[in-house]
């Protein structure tokens, strides 16, 4: 079965009349049945009909019932068919006796009632052709109304799958080809598209378009886009247009933004205006008494972050960026503002800390801190957040309404870094904005030999590739090992064994997650040099000191989706894993996606951490672009060792970054 590709869930307002004339219906699983018309009597692979291998599979793999595994649950369909979800309904345990045994029997009756909704959805689901792993999504969304909801509506679901696999659900449901709802899910389906490609905006001529093609009529198209505009599921914005949720994310930005730096005064009688006299007293007391000596540039910035409510602070490797962080620390500190430290990454969120030598956390810390109340945030509340070109539209949206009136923010970052990964644009569309306070910093103090890292990036950044040695002889720089074609993945690990392995920091930067030096092939490569070196067995699936990444967010461990760690203990069934100093145990028979060797990583992954050394196949691909050379090169504090043909990485440093053609509407 085809798994439908995930959708980017965005919250938008309710559709006049979309649950209007919904009637209350029994459990999805309990509806009539569909049997007759999906032709159930194929048989499957297996010898069972494909809803049967569905629930053997839901049966055998759901932690909620344990014990039964594929045996047990395969007998189970075999014996009762199609009748099997009814059964299990019922609550009564004696038709299962024979083949469970009488505590078998009662567990699952029991399980399968505790788990009812989900249990129906996953029936249901696969009745209509649709993945019935999208269950848990379902009901996380929509809760004890899913069933009704997508009874009412099935291109809801246009939110979690893709267009093709919902329109053919809903067809089967009775959708007529030119249902208002149809309709609406063509357009919503064009929406979601751009934003699975991070667009917050899409032209007229293009919606016009492809949604006339997934309608198969360009009448029908034009009734949809009004239609649509009428329920607020697409939002008019220049000459194109928004889903209703990134429109809505995207307006409150720019009027809050607007708000803060048109606010000259601030309400509060215990916090006064800093003026420019006073901050200059402070650096010149910081410079006699501290020997603190900042550039004109690095002045600046200090005068940004106290006097005005929202700025930037922009900047590559090597330009003085701690030094700025630590003094705009101490002058906002004596001025009785409140600092605020914080990264999307936490080993962003750690070199701030250790730079400053001040609490610092990720922003997904800071929000949970926030909504219970136990952060203190007023007027005289400075956030600092660094590395703020990985900031997307709903991160910052988030943050933006965590923030009291009156609070000040600072963005820190380099827009010449890769755009973020989820969708939308923020940092890269406010550098250059007129009305925004911005101040850059250029002068390189750290490496600023030919070869040093802010050297060669700075080159990069401006679309040239200067001089490079050849030679991994030198302890610091840029290296590019020269290959006769694309890189191997023998070639990398030979340049990893050269370097002396992974225990000094090292770390595999690669655009790619598929072949030969993809990410998947990589990880298997190096984790089965690991298992021979410690004579563990490679089929055991982590070994102590191994490098970890986290698959999602989750905001409960404060973890987010690229965490990078190192496993700490192997006990059994269970790994514990150490996240910049925070222990954190998995169970290895739990989501699969949350957790993965990261001996080598994507650079989207990497952005926000940095490594002693860097490895970085250069391999043609349409990812390899400026902002990803230049992105992985300054990973490295010491040592980035790019290797691969100069004619293809020359070709990727002459393409501009792709957050630079992300379409948003913010810009319009």
């Amino acid at each position: 079965m085809t798994v439908p590709r995930s959708r980017p869930a965005i919250s938008r307002p309710s559709r006049a009349g979309e649950e209007k004339g919904a009637r209350v219906c029994a459990p999805l699983a309990l509806a009539p049945s569909l049997d007759r018309a999906r032709g159930h009597d194929v048989v499957g692979l297996a010898g069972q009909a494909p809803n049967q291998r569905t629930l053997v599979r839901h049966l055998a793999e759901s932690p909620t019932f344990q014990g039964i595994g594929y045996a047990r649950a395969a007998k189970l369909a075999d014996r009762f068919g199609a009748e099997l979800p009814r059964l299990l309904a019922d609550g009564d345990p004696e038709p299962f006796v024979e083949i469970l045994g009488h505590p078998g029997a009662q567990v699952l009756v029991a399980a399968w009632r505790e788990d009812l909704a989900r249990n129906d959805i996953v029936v249901w689901l696969d009745e209509l052709g649709l993945d019935p792993r999208l269950a848990g999504k379902i009901l996380k969304l929509w809760g004890a109304e899913a069933a009704v909801r997508l009874r009412a509506n099935p291109y809801l679901l246009m939110a979690l799958a893709g267009w093709r696999e919902v329109d053919l659900a809903a067809r089967r449901l009775g959708i007529a080809q030119d249902h208002k709802q149809r309709l609406v899910g063509a357009v919503e389906a064009v929406l979601y598209e751009a934003l699975h490609r991070q667009d917050t905006w899409v032209s007229k001529q293009v919606l016009d378009r492809q949604v006339a093609k997934l309608l198969g009529s360009q009448a029908l198209a034009e009734r949809a886009i009004v239609a649509a505009q009428e329920l607020g599921a697409a939002v008019n914005c220049g000459n194109g247009w928004q889903p209703a949720g990134a429109s809505m994310m995207e307006r409150y930005l720019a009027k809050r933004l607007e708000a803060m730096l048109a606010d000259d005064e601030i309400d509060d009688l215990m916090v006064r205006r800093i003026d420019g006299a006073s901050v200059d007293r402070w650096l010149d007391d910081a410079k006699r008494g501290r020997g603190v000596e900042l550039n004109s540039e690095q002045e600046a910035a200090v005068h940004l972050a106290l006097r005005q409510r929202f700025g930037l602070v922009v900047g590559g490797a090597g330009v003085g960026k701690t030094t700025v962080l630590r003094a705009i620390c101490d002058a906002a500190e004596m001025f009785g503002r409140a600092v605020h430290l914080m990264a999307l990454a936490g080993r962003a969120a750690v070199r701030m800390r250790e730079a400053t030598h001040r609490p610092a956390s990720t922003i997904a810390a800071f929000l949970k801190g926030a909504e219970a109340r136990t952060i203190a945030l007023g007027p005289e509340s400075l956030v600092i957040i660094d590395e703020s070109s990985m900031l997307d539209l709903p991160t910052f949206y988030r943050l933006l309404r965590a923030l009291p009136v009156g609070a000040s923010l600072l963005l820190v970052g380099d827009e010449a870094q890769l755009g973020p990964i989820g969708f939308g644009l923020t940092f890269h569309a406010f550098v250059g904005v007129a009305s925004i306070p911005c101040v850059r910093l250029t002068q390189i103090y750290r490496q600023s030999d030919a070869s040093g890292i802010p050297t060669v990036s700075a080159a990069v950044r401006r679309g040239r590739l200067p001089s490079l040695r050849a030679d991994l002889t030198s302890d610091h720089g840029v290296v590019l090992v020269p290959t006769i074609s694309q890189p191997t993945s023998d070639e990398i690990i030979d340049v990893v064994t050269s370097l002396g392995g992974f225990a000094d920091d090292l770390r595999v930067l690669t655009p790619l997650r598929a072949g030969d030096v993809g990410v998947a092939t990589l990880n298997a490569r190096f984790h089965a040099l690991a298992a021979s070196k410690q004579s563990a067995s490679r089929a055991e699936s982590y070994i102590v000191g191994e490098p970890i990444i986290f698959g999602r967010n989750d905001y409960q461990r404060d973890l987010r989706n690229g965490s990078l760690g190192v496993v700490s203990h192997v006990e059994g069934a269970a790994i514990v894993v150490d996240f910049d100093g925070v222990p954190h145990r998995f169970s290895l028979g739990g989501p699969a996606e949350d957790i993965a060797l990261a001996y080598a990583v994507t650079v989207h992954k990497a952005q926000g951490s940095q490594f002693r050394t860097v490895v970085i196949p250069v391999t043609e691909s349409r990812l390899m672009d400026r902002s990803l050379i230049y992105t992985a090169i300054t990973r490295a504090t010491e040592r980035a060792i790019l290797v691969g043909c100069r004619e293809t990485l020359e070709k990727a440093v002459a393409v501009d970054g792709a957050a630079n053609r992300r379409l948003i509407g913010l810009r319009r």
